[in-house]
């Protein structure tokens, strides 16, 4: 017996950008089955935004798709298909049910995944350059304690029309592949892990493009690995993952658990290589002081020692924040993230210029308040988030436990090339 379609999707605020880049409101849909009905849920929820994406994204139709036509572009694919399909084929299923709900192509769903690698191989970098910071210090003047990941979402300003946040509840009836639940925010049609996200374990992460000179197509795909940690149960799943799964590209992922204890937290950032094993990592702990309690990432390698390309913007942006007072609490943050002064290549971005990226969204992970708060303008001038999201905590009720736990019977097949 079929069970009825579990899907719900609620749209907040309303108000328009003045720059006109985006609406000041993300849809939320909220989605539970398998990895297959989950992607068909968010496909078919969201079928007019993913189709409208897909016509007219230039990076889809410009450039990832005249590659694949060429012969190195089909067999990167194949590659890096046949990788996934058979180390993580519970993500091709999710991939499928995207593709079927929206009605795209899979081989099109698919090249948005492999878009890191497919650029890198072109020497082109990507849009999807991000500033992160992380704040873990008591102030020793008033006692009290900052323990935040903030994070602006860089990408092309055309994600920022089409984006939306999934909370989702997967569940394998056949028991091959561990239950999840999570809350991430989503590029149109893709999986969801590669910006910011959390899970009902109390793992948040953020990730930041890096872009090292090589690439290894017989490896999993940063994507499909973004997602696969967006499922780790704890810090230590994080370097279980990392030390299983090799990635072909590379990024900087930034990450720590809700359900420790205040004087116990710790804000890790991890820098991944292409390659077998290749990762670095560090963390924040509690400080006395500011300036040891905090931490900047953007979007070149600080400490992992790869060939990389050079990323101007990044240059740019770390070079502004050293400028600026180091943050002391949630408004030294946003003095930083919303920071426009440099006209070229600014630290919250417009997509105009030089600069062709746009600050798609705002989250901030707050561990002592128990929440993520996603901005959908400059956090330094807004009048506030348009969600604020209980994270999980050992002493407080869980808003996943309220949401129905069912599965649907479907059959499907993979599409593995048009």
């Amino acid at each position: 017996m079929t069970v009825p379609k579990i899907t719900a999707i609620l749209t907040l605020i309303g108000v328009m950008c003045v720059d006109s880049v985006m609406s000041l409101s993300i849809p939320v849909i909220y989605t539970t089955g398998t990895h297959y009905q989950v992607g068909h849920d968010m496909g078919s929820t969201f079928t007019g935004r993913i189709q409208d994406y897909h016509r007219r994204s230039s990076e889809l139709n410009d450039v990832l798709k005249p590659f694949y036509k060429t012969q190195k572009g089909r067999d990167v694919y194949n590659a890096l298909l046949n990788v996934t399909n058979s180390t993580l084929p519970q993500f091709i299923d999710e991939i499928q049910g995207i593709a079927d709900g929206a009605n795209v192509p899979f081989y099109e769903v698919f090249l948005l995944e492999i878009r890191s690698e497919i650029k890198l191989l072109l020497k082109q970098l990507t849009e999807s350059e991000c500033s992160d910071i992380a704040l873990n210090f008591v102030d020793q003047k008033t006692q009290k304690q900052w323990t935040v990941q903030a994070h602006n979402e860089d990408a092309d300003p055309l994600i920022g029309e089409y984006g939306y946040l999934t909370i989702a509840h997967i569940i394998d009836p056949d028991g091959h592949y561990p239950e999840e639940q999570f809350t991430a925010y989503t590029y149109p049609g893709y999986l969801p892990g590669n910006a910011f996200g959390f899970n009902s374990a109390g793992m948040f992460f953020t990730v930041n493009a890096v872009f090292p000179k090589e690439v290894e197509t017989t490896m999993i795909p940063r994507y499909l690995a973004n997602r696969l940690l967006l499922s780790a149960k704890s810090v230590e799943e994080v370097f279980q993952i990392l030390n299983k799964y090799n990635s072909a590209s590379g990024f900087s992922l930034n990450f720590g658990s809700s359900v420790e204890s205040a004087g116990n937290q710790l804000l890790y950032n991890v820098e991944v290589g292409p390659g077998s094993k290749q990762y670095s990592n560090m963390s924040v702990a509690l400080a006395n002081n500011k300036q040891d309690g905090h931490y900047y990432h953007f979007n070149m390698y600080k400490h992992l020692q790869v060939p990389q390309f050079n990323s101007t913007s990044t240059q740019h942006r770390d070079a502004r924040a050293a400028k600026l007072p180091v943050p002391g609490n949630l408004k030294g943050i946003f003095d930083i993230l919303g920071d426009t002064a440099d006209p070229d290549y600014p630290i919250y971005r417009n997509g105009k210029g030089k600069d062709r990226a746009a600050t798609i969204a705002t989250g901030v992970f707050d561990l002592i308040n128990g929440t993520m708060s996603v901005y959908m303008d400059n956090p330094k001038t807004s009048d506030g988030p348009v969600i604020v999201i209980p994270l999980p905590n050992p002493n407080k009720s869980s808003t996943y436990n309220k949401f129905p736990h069912k599965t649907r019977n479907h059959s499907h097949t993979k599409e593995n090339e048009v």
